[in-house]
């Protein structure tokens, strides 16, 4: 009598152990998930911010993108121009 309720106590132990990995498992894939995505974000935030950076290289700067830049930061603009705000 003591040895099937032994042997059942283990299976039982075993069984909780899978369920519970495989409950582990799930999580860690959607976490996988939603860590890819955000590197995907990161890298396209990175060649975003590399072209910025090229346009503006020691060596030579974008005269139109230095211009673009200035109107933002600075709000500078010619009497002639017309200005639409961009909505945020």
């Amino acid at each position: 009598m003591t040895v099937p309720f032994v042997a059942l106590l283990i299976s039982g132990y075993f069984a909780a152990h899978g369920v519970k990995s495989v409950t582990a498992q799930k999580m860690l894939k959607e976490e996988i998930r939603s860590l890819e995505a955000e590197q995907a974000r990161i890298e396209a935030s990175k060649k975003d911010l590399e072209l910025h950076v090229g346009l503006l290289s020691s060596n030579h700067v974008d005269p139109d993108y230095l211009d673009e830049l200035v109107r933002k930061e600075l709000g500078f603009s010619h009497p002639d121009e017309i200005v639409i705000p961009e909505k945020k």
